[in-house]
């Protein structure tokens, strides 16, 4: 990385190559504008993470939350990845300064993430 700001677009977009590259599918769910004319994601689940994508050779599944700093993720964002993760959905939050070991997450055989790095990202006040 050069240092200059990263938008989240461009990370997502860097995102979603490497994993076009690495043999991975992925779903976005794109924003649109709903009731009120205001910016929504059309999907039934707060929260839902921005990638969901799939391994089909090596058989993994992995939900992706993209963070720019000084975002962090919401309680409802937290939930869900929880959830997933609870259910056996590897889950990562990636901010830019994780693109050096993206390539070491998305090998076929890459870490299992544990849930102790979600909750670095936990919400402040959860309750």
């Amino acid at each position: 990385m050069t240092g200059l700001p990263i938008s989240h677009v461009d990370l997502q977009a860097t995102v979603v190559e490497a994993l076009g590259v690495l043999g991975w599918h992925h779903l976005h769910v794109r924003r649109s504008i709903g009731k009120g004319r205001k910016w929504v994601t059309a999907t039934n689940v707060l929260g839902w993470p921005d990638l969901f994508c799939w391994h089909p050779v090596a058989r993994r599944q992995l939900a992706i939350e993209l963070k720019v700093p000084p975002d962090r993720l919401t309680l409802g964002q937290w939930q869900v990845l929880h959830d997933l993760d609870a259910a056996g959905v590897e889950t990562a939050v990636l901010e830019p300064s994780d693109l050096t070991w993206l390539g070491a997450l998305l090998a076929p055989k890459g870490p299992r993430l544990e849930l102790r790095m979600l909750e670095a990202f936990a919400p402040k006040n959860p309750c």
